[in-house]
Order: C-alpha cells, then structure tokens, then sequence
C-alpha cells in the first residue's frame, strides 16, 4: 500500500490537516524519540502527518524516523517561509523546484579588532547543496487549484531568520534561492540519497523587503491557505479514480 508523508516543523502548521483528515477517519498518534506522527487514511491511501520541529537537523532527523517506520512512497515537506523577492506576498505558494542550503559561509580573514560584516561572507560549497524534487510530484502541485499565486522556485534552507534588506539581496544574488525556511534542503537531501520522490511546499508568511513582517497574524492566515492546498494536493494524489 502507498504511504505518504506530510511534515510540518510546528503543530500550527499541520493542526488543519489533521482536522481535515479526521473528518472521515481515526487519528492514530505515535511518538518516536520525541517527534510525534499522526497516522490515519484517504482514499484507501496511508497518510502519516509528521510534526519535524524546526531546523535542519531536526528535519533530518525526524525524516529518518518516518522513512524507517513507516516507509513512505512520497515525502511532502511543507510550511511557512520568509521571501527573498519584493515581488512575493503572503499568501504566495512556492512549488520548490530545487532547494539550496544556505547557511554554508565563508568570511574574509579579520584580526582582532576589525570586526564583522556578513556582507562580506561568500557561499562555501551550498551550490553543491542543491537538490532537484521529484518532477512529476512538482507538476501535479502546479496544477492544484488555488486563489492566489503559485509558482516553481528555488526554497533556501537554514538555521535563520533573516531580517536585514541587504543580507537578504545578497543571498538571492549569490544562491538563486527566492524563499528562506529552516527544514526543507535537509528533507530533499535525506529523500535523494534514499531514492524517495519527494516535494516541498510553501507559503509565504512575511516580506521583509517591503516591510510586510507582522508575523502573528500573517502566519495563521498563510498556514490556513497552504494547509487547504495540501489537503487538495493529497485528495489529487489519493483518487483512485485518475
């Protein structure tokens, strides 16, 4: 039987899913080395609702688990993500393409007393970091219905917040990566090495480019927008009918 795993760092970012779920069957919760899974059915369909927690080596980790558990078919990585172009909105859903680790920095040589500028730090090896989701899984999200605007883009992961303008431009410029979020590449990379067609999604919850930062209330509107479109996802994904 199919298996399919969704993930989402914090419980506000899967809690919709799982209510969708359970309107037509049980929740069973099980808890692995302190990250939970919500297991329960679509469709005739496995659904394991992971909660990773946040960060890459969560996100590492918590994957490993889900794959030596419950072995899934597909892994759907999903959540919130700061953007990286003044043109995104919150609201904005990014099908991620590829994903690229950006917290893989080399700085100038500076002695004692000459400070810091992490406008000076230039990518180590990220780019060789970067992995391509599955094809097939990137088109079927792209064709999911949705009121608002969805589009195929680089997610850059890391250990991060990033707050200031120019940081921000200077990562776009020198990694391509058009959203910033803390689980994804280590997902992708986990999924490539053990060959499972995989897929992150998400959705934009704040813009500090343009100043569109008030957080609270931005991430439930946008967790609410993308937790109904990977509910679709999987419902598409599931009918057996197609």
């Amino acid at each position: 039987m199919e298996t399919i795993l969704v993930q989402g760092a914090m419980t506000s970012e899967i809690e919709l899913i799982i209510k969708l779920l359970a309107e037509n069957n049980k929740i069973d919760i099980t808890e692995h080395s302190g990250y939970s899974f919500y297991e329960t059915y679509l469709n005739g369909t496995k659904i394991i609702v992971s909660k990773t927690e946040m960060g890459v080596m969560n996100a590492c980790i918590s994957t490993m688990i889900a794959i030596e558990k419950y072995n899934p078919s597909i892994v759907i990585n999903q959540g919130t993500a700061g953007a990286h172009l003044r043109e995104l909105n919150v609201g904005d859903i990014i099908i991620g393409e590829e994903a690229v680790y950006i917290n893989n920095t080399r700085s100038p040589a500076k002695k004692t007393g000459e400070g810091s500028n992490a406008l000076e730090w230039r990518p180590g090896n990220s780019l060789s970091i970067l992995v391509k989701a599955t094809s097939e899984l990137v088109e079927k999200a792209l064709s999911i219905p949705y009121e608002g605007k969805v589009l195929c883009g680089r997610l850059g992961t890391g250990d991060v917040f990033s707050k200031e303008a120019d940081r921000i431009d200077l990562l776009h410029s020198q990694l391509g990566e058009i959203s910033e979020d803390m689980e994804s590449v280590a997902v992708y990379n986990v999924c490539e090495k053990l060959n499972i067609p995989f897929i992150g999604i998400r959705v934009i919850s704040n813009n500090e480019l343009t100043g569109n930062s008030d957080i609270e209330k931005q991430f439930e509107i946008a967790q609410t927008k993308l937790q109904l479109f990977i509910f679709k996802f999987l419902t598409e994904l599931t009918d057996n009918s197609k």
